[in-house]
This record gives structure tokens, C-alpha cells and sequence, in this order.
């Protein structure tokens, strides 16, 4: 009788005690390949937070989760081009980023009754037309497209790259003729678009490695108004002092090179070496927006923005190269770019501090 007296009070206890220990809940989605999920699951075990709550963990690569991510971006009216990972739900809020996340999760999942996982069906339910504000304030945080595209118009016009560009194509076209000269004016761009691209892809992981506070994007801002002034000074003072172009004591040794160049091949060689002249004179812009891209991106969608940016930065190597085949002689095109070379100062330094304001007034 004793033992029946226990059980039965153990029973009704039962649901007291599960009570008492039971964990709030989260729902968290990774990818194994995500350089920002693997800060995130570092300060997780660091700070213990696995066995503080229970988050249910989702690898989102796959295409059922990836789907089921979906569902959630839907409740909060994440358009496509926004979506990504980590981000983790608590409740009716979603945390987007990995610093965001370290910042944030203990003190959002606190606040609130996490008492069960969340579905995108409770949430819109929770929600009601709160989805809508949560959307305009995840916008606020991801890099705009607009300053991606503004920041490679700069790099683009660079005095430096058209210089290069148009010695290049005219050295070949002298000796080999119009369609030796097309080919090596491609294959230059294109060999410049790929150094590029793998530079800045080895520079947004080396940002990435280190868990930067959200202040970082106001030092980006920083960077760019210093970099937008640098450039306006030029645009007053061109040659005194300094130059945002590849420096004056470095130019024979480029030219050098390029001198060198006979064939396609050749050209294509050149690129990748040209690259690291060009890369101290037209890094500022680029190196604003991988700063940004490793505070607010993942890796695969900074993949598609750097491929962006870079075309954008080869495009008129593109165009000159074209023109030229056309008869567009080099003479003409140098003598443009030396009485415009003022302009494309005032042209990229007035965009670049437009940048920095905006990103520093974004944070403020």
C-alpha cells in the first residue's frame, strides 16, 4: 500500500517537476560550410548554451530544411535576395547574422516564453502584422545592392586599370594584328576578374575569422569618407603629395611588363601581375565592401555579390578593349583619360563619401 502511495504521488508530481526543469527552446539553422555558423557554434559551446536551452539544430543546405527556412523568412516577408544563415528563432523573433546572434540570443531568449519550438505557423499567429516591421529592420542590416554597385562604378573608373588597358591592347595590336589584340584584352580582364576575385574572396575570410562588433560597419564608414576625401583631394591637387592610382615609382616597372607582352597568353599572365599593382590603388572601395560582407553576409551569397562587384570592375576593360578592335586608336583613348582624370576623382571620391555618411548614419 505504501509503494502504491508513492507511486501515485510521484505521478501527480510528475508534471511539477518536468516543469520546473524544463529548458526554453530554439530553432537554429546552419550550413557545415558557413565560416559565420562556425563562430556561432563556437560561442555556443563556449558559453555553454547548448545544455542552458534546447535548440533544436537544422542543417539548412539540405532541400527539405531549406524549405522549411523558407516558411519562417515568409512569416517575416524576407524577400529572396536577404535570405541566408545562421539565424535562429525564439519565440515570434528571428536573429539573422552571427553577431546578431552573440550579441543578442541570451538576452532575446530570456525576454521572452520560449516554453516551445517555434513553427512558422505559431509565429504568424504570434506575429499579426508585426511581420512586416521585423522585415524592414532585417533589410536595414544586410549590405544594399546600391552600395555594392556604387563602390565597384569606382573601382571601375580608376584612372589606373584604363592606363594599363590601353598600353596593353595597343602593344599586341602592333604586333599581331586586331584579333590578337581583341583576344588579349579579354583574356586580360578576365585574368584580372579572377585575381580579384579570389583576393578579395581570401580577405572576406580572413575578416571573417574574428567576431567583430557591429561598430566595424561605422569604421567602414569611416574608411570610405577617408577614401572619398582622398579622392576629391586629387581632384584639387592632383600629383601633390599623394595619388589614388598606382604610385608614380612603380609605374615603370608595370609598363615593363606589359611592354613585354606579345600574345594572348601572355596578356592573360600580365593580368594576374598587373593585379597586384593595381590592387593598393583600387583596393579602398573593395576592401569597404568585403568589410561589410563579412559582417553581414554568409559565405554563398558573398560569392554571387564579389562575382557582381568584380564584373562591374572589369566591364569597361571590356568596353576599351572592344572599342579599340573597332579602331578606336590608343592615342585618343589615353589623351581622354588624361583630361578626365581629375573628373574621375571628383566622380569616384563625391560617391565614396556619399557611402560613408550613409553607412555611418545607417549605425548611428
Amino acid at each position: 500500500m505504501k509503494k502504491i502511495t508513492l507511486f501515485i504521488l510521484f505521478i501527480l508530481f510528475l508534471p511539477l517537476v518536468s516543469f520546473g526543469q524544463d529548458q526554453k527552446k530554439a530553432v537554429y539553422f546552419y550550413s557545415e560550410t558557413c565560416a559565420h555558423c562556425e563562430q556561432v557554434n563556437k560561442y555556443f559551446e563556449e558559453q555553454h548554451i547548448y545544455e542552458k536551452y534546447d535548440i533544436q539544430k537544422i542543417e539548412a543546405s539540405g532541400p527539405y530544411n531549406l524549405d522549411y527556412l523558407n516558411k519562417f523568412f515568409d512569416v517575416f516577408n524576407v524577400s529572396v535576395e536577404e535570405r541566408g544563415y545562421p539565424v535562429i528563432f525564439v519565440a515570434d523573433k528571428m536573429i539573422y547574422g552571427s553577431q546578431s546572434i552573440i550579441d543578442s540570443f541570451v538576452q532575446e531568449i530570456e525576454q521572452v516564453d520560449a516554453s516551445e519550438f517555434p513553427t512558422p505557423e505559431k509565429i504568424k499567429l504570434s506575429l499579426g502584422e508585426k511581420g512586416n516591421n521585423i522585415a524592414d529592420k532585417k533589410a536595414e542590416t544586410s549590405i544594399s545592392l546600391s552600395i555594392l554597385f556604387w563602390a565597384a562604378i569606382v573601382d571601375a573608373i580608376n584612372p589606373c586599370a584604363f592606363a594599363v588597358l590601353i598600353l596593353l591592347v595597343a602593344t599586341v595590336l602592333s604586333s599581331k594584328g586586331k584579333k590578337e589584340g581583341l583576344l588579349s584584352g579579354l583574356l586580360f580582364s578576365l585574368s584580372v576578374f579572377v585575381s580579384y576575385f579570389l583576393m578579395g574572396l581570401g580577405i572576406y575570410k580572413a575578416i571573417g575569422a574574428f567576431n567583430l562588433p557591429q561598430i566595424f560597419s561605422i569604421v567602414i564608414g569611416g574608411i570610405a569618407i577617408i577614401i572619398g576625401l582622398a579622392n576629391l583631394k586629387d581632384f584639387f591637387w592632383y600629383g601633390k603629395g599623394f595619388v589614388m592610382e598606382v604610385p608614380f615609382s612603380w609605374r615603370p616597372k608595370m609598363q615593363a611588363i606589359i611592354k613585354r607582352v606579345t600574345s594572348p597568353w601572355g596578356a592573360m599572365g600580365a593580368g594576374f601581375l598587373v593585379s597586384l599593382f593595381l590592387l593598393p590603388c583600387t583596393s579602398g572601395p573593395y576592401i569597404v565592401i568585403l568589410g561589410l560582407l563579412a559582417q553581414k553576409e554568409d559565405l554563398m551569397r558573398s560569392i554571387t555579390l564579389l562575382a557582381i562587384y568584380n564584373l562591374i570592375f572589369v566591364l569597361p576593360m571590356i568596353v576599351i578593349t572592344i572599342g579599340m578592335y573597332f579602331g578606336i586608336r590608343a592615342k585618343k583613348l589615353e589623351n581622354w583619360r588624361q583630361q578626365n582624370i581629375r573628373l574621375l576623382h571628383l566622380i569616384a571620391g563625391s560617391i565614396m563619401l556619399f557611402i560613408g555618411i550613409y553607412l555611418i548614419y545607417t549605425w548611428i
